[in-house]
């Protein structure tokens, strides 16, 4: 199994289809995508906007709805605050499962799948089809990647395919 700190350089000189890096690196990206329109999203809440991604996270939403509605309650401005870091942590955690999905570590892939998944699930339980049917879309993807990880991670250790 290679070291997560591998770069797809050093697979491709251990004679890894090319094909196979790029299924990682895609399936990897999406993760980049997820955290980052999540975050757009998350910025255009917290000024007014009423439009988002449907490629974001719904866990964010949900948290910059409630932190919205505990602010028209009373409570102070520092509760956007608490929602913008909560929501940056999510982003965070999704830009570290995509660094190491890119290097061909197959774990980050499986926890990326399953908060994914839980979060589609939120969707489905907010009823919001489209982002429940893209979140379904991202994940075929992102499993294509996962599934390219596991043969690359085959071939840099030597066990036949």
């Amino acid at each position: 199994m290679p070291s997560i700190l591998e770069t797809t350089d050093d697979l491709r000189e251990k004679e890894v289809d090319p094909k196979l890096l790029l299924q990682v690196k895609n399936g990897a990206n999406w993760f980049y995508w997820i955290g980052g329109l999540s975050l757009i999203n998350s910025l255009i809440y917290a000024y007014g906007g009423d439009i988002s991604f449907i490629a974001g996270l719904g866990i964010t939403q949900l948290v910059d709805v409630v932190f919205n509605e505990s602010l028209e309650l009373g409570l102070s401005l520092s509760t956007r605050l608490i929602a913008m870091t909560v929501n940056l942590i999510f982003v965070i955690a999704f830009a570290l499962i995509g660094y190491y999905a890119g290097k061909a570590f197959s774990g980050a892939f499986i926890v990326g799948i399953v908060i994914y998944t839980l979060d589609m699930i939120l969707l489905v339980f907010l009823d919001s089809l489209f982002a429940v049917l893209f979140h379904i879309f991202a994940l075929v993807m992102i499993v294509v990647g996962f599934l390219a990880c596991r043969k690359v991670n085959k071939v840099t250790s030597g066990v036949p395919l």
